[in-house]
């Protein structure tokens, strides 16, 4: 008996989240196996609330960031800034339930399903943001293993503080040539589809190649707009909040073992939490990131010289403060959003489809 394709892609499903869910159970047995569950209560209860407080109000500051530079972004005059400071909300409460990143579509799906806002300009401001944050956060890292190998060598601050500046000026120019280094892949993109019928074929090389070709398109307006370099500088307050937020969400479930700030490094946190950032990239990103957040942490911090079992402590705390917190906003906003009292902008649709027109001729 043969299965189709519909019921093959079903059963593939299925076992895919069997597993996933099975590892987040099993790592979060696994680590909470590790710790005194007295001390994750105590860690909990007992958090030092200036941190804490500092903690949430970065993350919200965060959020006032990404808002301003997707709502630049779209550049829509029907679009207000609160209807986009909920829509960046449904979309983080997404992103933290849904593995893989697949919550960045709802960012799509609400500007398209509320605001008329057509999916052309939801995707390609969504990938445009994301390459940004992307090559900042790459920077980051380098600049946290330099300064982390540093700590631990004789290497001068003078010469630290040379790369971190190249650093700086190769994302710069990596920003500002952006444009052309993907028009390289596009035209690579090309000479593929023309030289073998096979991968011209294929729907996902050809969806992947079309969508290239217009995120391409937007950043090349964006460039002409002149808000290449706010758009970059919000992605960089907007990264910068969200680590340093984390950072004092750690110091405060820590601070009850007696840890200073001095005991925990800034750029060695920022390593560990981009650790478990990444982890939600994989498609093994278990349920809400339980256990596979956690894990990714802790293997991070523990290879940087934080003892096994507060690193499992600061991972579970920081992550659930974080967890709860971002779900509730989104919750919040979906109730706004959806309310009969919450009303957009008179004629947005017809206002979107009419400038969508202009452009097109």
């Amino acid at each position: 008996m043969r299965i189709n394709a519909n019921t093959r892609s079903l059963i593939f499903r299925i076992i895919n989240i069997v597993i996933v869910v099975g590892l987040g159970v099993f790592l979060v047995y696994y680590l909470l196996s590790g710790i005194n569950i007295s001390d994750l209560k105590k860690s909990f209860l007992q958090a030092y609330i200036p941190s804490l407080a500092i903690g949430l109000i970065l993350w919200f500051i965060m959020d006032f960031f990404k808002t301003y530079r997707q709502l630049i972004l779209v550049d829509s005059p029907y679009l207000r800034y609160g209807d986009m400071f909920l829509v960046t909300l449904i979309r983080d409460a997404f992103n933290m339930v849904l593995p893989a990143r697949t919550g960045e579509l709802s960012y799509v799906y609400v500007l398209k399903k509320k605001f008329k806002i057509p999916v052309e300009v939801g995707i390609s401001t969504l990938v445009v943001g994301l390459i940004f944050d992307l090559i900042i956060v790459f920077c980051m890292v380098l600049i946290s293993v330099i300064i982390a190998v540093v700590n631990m060598s004789t290497v001068s601050p003078t010469g630290l503080i040379i790369i971190a500046v190249a650093l700086l000026a190769a994302s710069l120019m990596l920003l500002y040539f952006l444009s052309k280094v993907i028009n390289l892949f596009i035209r690579f993109g090309g000479f593929l589809k023309g030289r073998f019928t096979r991968i011209a074929k294929n729907n996902v090389f050809s969806y992947l190649y079309d969508k290239l070709i217009e995120t391409n398109k937007s950043i090349e307006i964006i460039q002409k707009r002149r808000i290449y370099w706010k758009v970059y500088l919000l992605s960089i307050a907007t990264r910068v909040m969200k680590y340093t937020s984390y950072y004092f969400f750690i110091h405060a479930f820590l601070a009850p073992f007696g840890y200073t700030f001095s005991d925990l490094p800034y750029w060695e946190i920022l390593l560990a939490t981009i650790a478990a950032e990444i982890s939600a990239i994989l498609p093994t990103h278990a349920v809400a990131g339980l256990g596979t957040y956690e894990g990714a942490f802790v293997l991070a911090a523990v290879g940087l010289g934080l003892p096994k079992e507060h690193a499992i402590i600061a991972g579970f705390n920081y992550h659930i403060v974080n967890l709860v917190s971002t779900i509730l906003q989104g919750l919040v906003a979906i109730l706004i959003i959806v309310m009969p009292f919450y009303k957009i902008r008179k004629d947005t649709a017809a206002n979107n489809l009419e400038s969508k027109n202009i452009d097109s001729k």
